[in-house]
């Protein structure tokens, strides 16, 4: 039998009122724990915030490991503004230096370009936080969460079972 084709069929109408358009092209909620993700967009966008409007990073990353690998993780990265509180600019100086755009511990001022992260490896640390608001589950970026991609070799998920808990001595 012949297929009869019609390209009236194509034109079509989809109902987006409940898409979570953050969630479409990452396969679902992430796990929690440590996984090894390669960073493959950064955005920057305007923010209004409570007490001003600044600037955020958009962080697109893709899980490259274990069994959640190709989906997707977001974070999003406060950029400096005057009217920041200290955790914003720790939290930012923290994820710069672990992922080599700036050098721990310089004391000049230093130009950072976010951008830069697009391609490299990282390993992050995710948790799961429900919102009060929506009631929904989210997968995030723990204040800490970011290391470079070398720790993964020294401690890979499975070991820990994604769930270990480490501490750092430079925050």
């Amino acid at each position: 039998m012949e297929s009869q084709y019609d390209d009236g069929l194509l034109d079509t109408q989809e109902n987006l009122e409940n898409v979570d358009w953050d969630r479409i092209d990452g396969f679902g909620l992430v796990s929690e724990g440590r996984h090894l993700v390669e960073i493959e967009k950064v955005s920057g966008y305007s923010y209004n915030f409570k007490e001003y409007t600044g600037s955020r990073a958009k962080l697109k990353m893709r899980i490259l490991a274990g069994p959640d690998a190709g989906k997707f993780i977001y974070d999003d990265l406060n950029l400096p503004h005057l009217q920041e509180k200290a955790g914003n600019q720790n939290r930012r100086l923290l994820i710069a230096s672990r992922l080599g755009l700036i050098e721990k511990g310089a004391k000049t001022t230093v130009g950072i370009n976010w951008k830069l992260l697009e391609g490299r490896q990282a390993v992050v640390s995710v948790a799961h936080n429900k919102s009060e608001k929506d009631g929904k589950t989210y997968a995030n970026v723990a204040f800490d969460g970011y290391e470079g991609a070398e720790t993964w070799q020294i401690h890979p998920a499975g070991r820990d079972g994604g769930n270990g808990q480490d501490k750092w001595a430079d925050i």
